[in-house]
């Protein structure tokens, strides 16, 4: 998901790109006429129209400022639902210190 790039999958054998890649995965999904899809949140954007009426679940996703670690395709929840997500995964973002004014940075983000 959010911590292959294009390098990686080639590293591990695929020949196929990140958004080829994720893009055929998820006309399969639609195809089993499953409810929704993960991905990152920079496939969101071009996934809104192969999935329309799915859900969009972007883990990856980062308050401004706080660093990738691992993941390779981050992005902040705004831009993320901006993309077409319809659900974000958060993680280090809001555990990492302080959860209250953590889910605070949050919440003042998506003004």
């Amino acid at each position: 998901m959010t911590s292959l790039d294009n390098r990686a999958l080639k590293q591990i054998g695929y020949k196929k790109n990140v958004k080829q890649l994720v893009l055929h995965q998820a006309k399969l999904a639609k195809l089993a006429k499953l409810n929704g899809i993960i991905c990152s949140p920079h496939e969101a954007k071009f996934l809104k129209k192969t999935c329309k009426g799915m859900e969009i679940i972007t883990p990856g996703i980062r308050l401004k400022k706080d660093k990738a670690h691992d993941q390779k395709r981050i992005t902040t929840p705004k831009k993320a639902f901006k993309n077409g997500a319809t659900s974000i995964v958060i993680g280090r973002s809001i555990t990492k210190g302080s959860i209250k004014k953590n889910i605070q940075k949050l919440i003042n983000s998506l003004n």
